[in-house]
């Protein structure tokens, strides 16, 4: 790194005198390298911006090109599948302290024009995932008889396991995949922020999605589903679980 892009870097408080130490320490060219690209993207999306743009500042613009394309490519390698249902929502199968997750996520674009997680989404394990399945047809009944309005309840909720419910209403024509709470010695069970909501196209794009995530999750074939639902339960009323 030449004196003066490190003087920038430094100047617009992208690196600390802490963390160029710690990317120095580094016993070859392109570890530094590698480190160096990991620190910028950990320091939000417009340090690895300022640095692209002093790396043009010095005349260095094919350089900025593939440290873009490197980025896309280390970024998308994390995920064993990333696949999209419209609206910058993904079904994504990666991996977190050795457990397999399903992620429906929303994502957007960074400065560096690379995919990155938001908060809203949720991340299934393989025994929900499998109750999703599961549950395809009752839910795609559920939403016909939300149209046609002839069962008179405002909402059907299906139970996941571990207080993930889908449910739908005929309020809102979403199918609303979610984290729920259940108030101490009560019998009423509140939504958290942990989940997403998605459009009926998009619900049916995400059933389009399993045979790409059963691909990928070899996994599924021997997982058991923890818990079975009895059908359907009723707004604030617990789904009957059955332990398999």
């Amino acid at each position: 790194m030449s004196n003066v892009l490190s003087k920038e870097i430094k100047t617009n408080g992208i690196l600390t005198d802490e963390l160029r130490e710690e990317i120095l320490q580094n016993s070859n060219i392109y570890s530094k390298t590698r480190q160096l690209i990991s620190t910028l993207q950990r320091r939000g999306p417009m340090a690895f911006e300022c640095f692209c743009t002093a790396l043009v500042d010095e005349g260095k613009s094919s350089l900025v090109q593939l440290l873009k394309e490197s980025t896309i490519e280390s970024e998308v390698s994390k995920d064993r599948v990333m696949i999209p249902i419209g609206g910058d929502i993904f079904v994504v199968v990666n991996e977190w302290d050795d457990k397999v997750l399903i992620h429906i996520r929303k994502y957007e674009k960074n400065s560096a024009d690379t995919y990155v997680p938001t908060k809203k989404g949720i991340a299934l394990r393989l025994n929900q995932w499998q109750l999703l399945e599961m549950y395809v047809n009752e839910i795609d009944a559920a939403i016909g008889q939300m149209i046609d309005d002839v069962t008179g309840v405002p909402e059907m909720t299906f139970h996941l396991g571990k207080g993930v419910y889908v449910s739908v209403n005929k309020t809102y024509p979403t199918v609303d995949v979610r984290q729920r709470w259940k108030i101490p010695d009560s019998n009423k069970i509140v939504s958290t922020k942990k989940g997403i909501s998605l459009t009926y196209d998009k619900w049916e794009a995400l059933k389009g999605t399993f045979p790409d995530v059963r691909e990928s999750v070899p996994e599924l074939e021997t997982t058991t589903p923890l818990y079975f639902i009895r059908g359907p339960s009723k707004p604030r009323r617990d789904a009957q679980v059955f332990k398999l």
